[in-house]
């Protein structure tokens, strides 16, 4: 997989993951869509890594209402 299907796949999974879709179905899609020749094929490290995005992702957009809670 190339840097820029990567860095695309990666953009994808941060901009969708606040929307009420699959969280790895729009990934499939978007790889069919663009005729990435590897759709389907992502590899486990690489899936994981979108995910732990995903999660550092949330932290920055929640930070503050995470901070209040706490208090």
């Amino acid at each position: 997989m190339s840097f820029f299907s990567s860095f695309l796949l990666g953009l994808i999974q941060g901009i969708a993951e606040f929307l009420p879709i699959s969280s790895s179905g729009h990934l499939a899609i978007a790889q069919n869509l663009l005729g990435m020749q590897d759709a389907g094929v992502v590899p486990e490290f690489f899936d994981v890594l979108l995910h732990l995005g995903t999660l550092v992702a949330v932290f920055v957009a929640y930070w503050l209402s995470l901070i209040h809670i706490s208090e």
